[in-house]
Order: C-alpha cells, then sequence, then structure tokens
C-alpha cells in the first residue's frame, strides 16, 4: 500500500509529488513502476539526510552503508 497509494513521497517529504500522484490517479500505474524502481535509492538518500542532521560521522555512516 505504501508503493501503490503514494504515501512513499509524502513520508519523504515531498508532499507536492503526493499530491500530484494523486490528481493524477497514479499516472495510472506508470508513477507506482517508476516508484518500484526507484524507492530504494530514495530511502538511501532520506535516510542519509536524517544521519547527516543527527551529526553522525562519514566513518559511522559508511558502517550504516548510506555513503
Amino acid at each position: 500500500m505504501f508503493l501503490f497509494l503514494g504515501w512513499s513521497y509524502g513520508s519523504m517529504g515531498s508532499i507536492a509529488k503526493q499530491l500530484l500522484f494523486y490528481l493524477t490517479l497514479g499516472g495510472c500505474g506508470i508513477w507506482a513502476m517508476y516508484r518500484m524502481f526507484t524507492l530504494n535509492g530514495a530511502i538511501k538518500k532520506c535516510n542519509r539526510l536524517a544521519a547527516t542532521q543527527a551529526g553522525m560521522s562519514a566513518d559511522e555512516m559508511m558502517k550504516l552503508n548510506l555513503i
């Protein structure tokens, strides 16, 4: 449901993309297919940003496989 309802955009700070997802009805499934292949990278990017804001060093982020 997270993927097919567009919730992945909103939970990662892209509210505008989530609203566009709803307005276009998920691009008739095209957005969901696209997101299926890009979700892993988006999660890593979001986690990397959170780790940077928390003050983690590059060595700590490397241990968590964020770099």
